[in-house]
């Protein structure tokens, strides 16, 4: 008997998919800040899935044009809710950015996987065989989907994490966010010191993309013969990852900030204290405050120190023991601190005298070298503008820095930010396309200043651990969302104690979740490079990181909000001198990735075109010399 080509699932509409994949777009953004259910990642592509792949398959152009349709719009609605604070900036840029960018890479994975890897309409047993004849028959088609499967799953992880280290690689900086983040906390993060955070994102959407595949199985075998058989292929897949839990796990407990591991056996520890204002970037910019900030940074340094003191005294009292304290040793201020550039002479490097900065730190002024003496001697780490004027009086050049003071200014060891943010520090073709800096001002509200200059230094600045001391910490020098490039981080690596160092001014961003998106980002870089992080921001999360990512401790009002004036001290252990295989080899992983899709690609496509025949009894008759769909 045939069936009537109506009783086949109907062609889905286009706007059914569209709100399939919105919702996809959705559920994927509420993995990450700040709604933060992680576990929203292992199953985020299930909607878009169904829209890629429920129904008939789409025929032709427009069926391609569907599919990329699909994709785009998870991904304008995912990266349009992840990245809703690039609005706190530049509304006329963060339309674009979503529409053009935002969607153009979830737009191709969704076409590559509509077109090439949407599962097979293979044979069904024949409903007319006897009971045991049907079982047999269904446990062989069970088994023929197996491989049809994993080789979809392990195509569409892979290209995923190829798409996603593009999306970095084009825009450095945008790769923020991708899924392998959303693992924070979880176990499998650990895994990040050999795949990398971009590799990492191949764990949830392997799982993703095999879980709806093995669903589509299960349900296609109870709708036709009302059982199921067990899903061999998918258990082991969660056998995989368990293992990989259990021992990220262990890598937790290594590398934790008390460990062995990270405090070379308690030899290897640097007390620091991150100082944060809180200030909004009208006051940061503000002429008339800059007497103000110097005193701020100075008062809040100071009453830091005293408070440890005082804190330290109280749990002494109540354990009727003798006061312990490491003071501070490093005093970190965030980027861009002093309210006003430093000046230097192009021709010479020579540093123009009798500048607010220079006086701020003399040591015959009654400011930062009177705190030494008062309370405790301490580096300070800070960010500074540094500009170079040619001898005619413009200016020549002008870096983002990271600087070391150890003393007064004659001490001043640089390090020049190299990842500038486009459009923030620099306008892309500015004299090229003057248009883009008119555009920039209409948005911002400000004109755009002058343009920056990277940097190119990837050599760690060797600290002493103690003011004095002959033992050095090479700190890796982080400004602004440097921390988020792993790429860039792990050129700093060397097999010596180290600690990562990030200033930032997250102030741009207001009190949107692009701060609490920032560190944690940022905390990838410990798992990579298996070294701690402290960070310093003006506005925005000051925290301290150990090797495998956990908080040791972080600046927050009592209601757990980071828009606060205070300081953060926390004890950094820098003992791990190992050099991790994402260190040495970078995202090779992505590279496997790439071999692994083109393989799978290549095989799909050398299969040849596939047709289904007429429907008999519920079951795909193939046609004459085809092979079944």
């Amino acid at each position: 008997m045939n069936i009537p080509p109506a009783s086949l699932p109907r062609l889905l509409p286009v706007w059914a998919g569209l709100l399939l994949a919105a919702f996809s777009g959705i559920l994927t953004a509420c993995a990450f800040i700040p709604v933060d259910w992680g576990g929203c990642v292992w199953i985020g592509f299930l909607p878009l899935l169904t829209a890629l792949w429920y129904g008939r398959r789409r025929e032709g152009k427009r069926g391609m044009l569907a599919y990329a349709l699909y994709g785009w719009m998870f991904g304008v609605v995912f990266y349009g809710i992840s990245f809703w604070w690039v609005n706190e900036v530049s509304t006329l840029g963060y339309i674009p950015l979503m529409i053009f960018y935002g969607g153009l890479f979830p737009g191709l994975w969704a076409l590559v996987m509509g077109v090439f890897f949407r599962p097979d309409a293979r044979p069904l047993p024949d409903a007319r065989l006897t009971a045991k004849e049907r079982r047999a028959a269904w446990k062989t088609w069970a088994l023929g989907d197996i491989l049809p499967s994993a080789s979809a799953a392990l195509a569409g992880a892979a290209l995923w994490v190829c798409l996603e280290w593009g999306r970095g690689w084009l825009i450095p900086g945008f790769g923020w966010n991708n899924l392998g983040v959303a693992l924070y906390g979880n176990p499998l993060a650990q895994w990040a010191e050999y795949l990398g955070v971009t590799a990492l994102a191949f764990i949830p959407a392997v799982f993703s993309v095999w879980l709806w595949r093995v669903c589509r199985r299960a349900g296609t075998m109870i709708i036709h013969e009302g059982r199921r058989t067990v899903p061999w292929d998918f258990f082991i897949l969660v056998a995989v990852l368990l293992t990989m839990f259990v021992t990220g796990v262990v890598w937790t407990a290594r590398y934790s900030a008390q460990s062995a591991e990270a405090t070379g056996d308690g030899r290897f520890t640097v007390p620091v204290m991150a100082v944060q204002l809180n200030l909004s970037q009208k006051e940061k910019w503000d002429p008339a405050n800059r007497r103000n900030i110097y005193r701020a940074l100075l008062d809040m340094t100071e009453q830091g120190m005293l408070d440890l003191q005082n804190r330290a005294l109280e749990q002494a009292v109540k354990d009727g023991a003798e006061a312990s304290l490491d003071m501070p040793a490093w005093v970190i201020w965030p980027e861009s601190s002093f309210p006003i550039s430093t000046f230097y002479r192009d021709a010479t490097g020579e540093r123009f005298s009798n500048q607010d900065n220079v006086n701020f730190l003399s040591a015959e002024e009654d400011y930062v070298q009177a705190l030494r003496n008062g309370i405790c001697n301490f580096i300070l780490l800070t960010g500074t503008d540094d500009i170079y004027l040619s001898d005619e009086g413009r200016v020549a050049r002008a870096y983002n820095c990271l600087t070391v003071f150890e003393g007064d200014y004659s001490t001043a060891r640089l390090h020049a930010k190299a990842m500038l943010v486009p459009f923030g520090e620099y306008i892309p073709m500015r004299k090229t396309f003057p248009f883009l800096e008119k555009a920039f001002e209409a948005s911002a509200g400000t004109a755009m200043g002058l343009n920056y200059t990277p940097g190119c230094s990837s050599s760690p600045v060797p600290v002493p651990i103690r003011p004095g001391s002959s033992v050095t910490v090479g700190v890796i020098p982080l400004v602004c969302f440097e921390d988020v490039v792993g790429s860039w981080v792990r050129r700093f690596i060397r097999q010596e104690p180290q600690l990562m160092v990030n200033v930032t001014n997250d102030g741009w961003f207001n009190r949107s979740c692009a701060n609490e998106q920032h560190w944690r980002n940022a905390a990838f870089r410990c798992i990579e490079l298996r070294r701690a992080m402290v960070r310093a921001a003006n506005t925005g999360v000051s925290v301290a990181l150990a090797p495998n990512g956990a908080v040791i401790a972080d600046l927050r009002d009592s209601s757990g909000s980071p828009f606060t004036r205070g300081v953060m001290a926390a004890t950094l252990p820098v003992g791990c001198t190992k050099i991790t295989l994402y260190a040495m080899l970078g995202d090779w992983a992505v590279l496997v990735c790439f071999l692994v899709f083109a393989a799978l690609l290549l095989r799909r496509i050398g299969a040849g075109k596939r047709v289904h025949g007429p429907v008999e009894n519920g079951v795909y008759r193939c046609s004459t010399g085809a092979t079944p769909r």
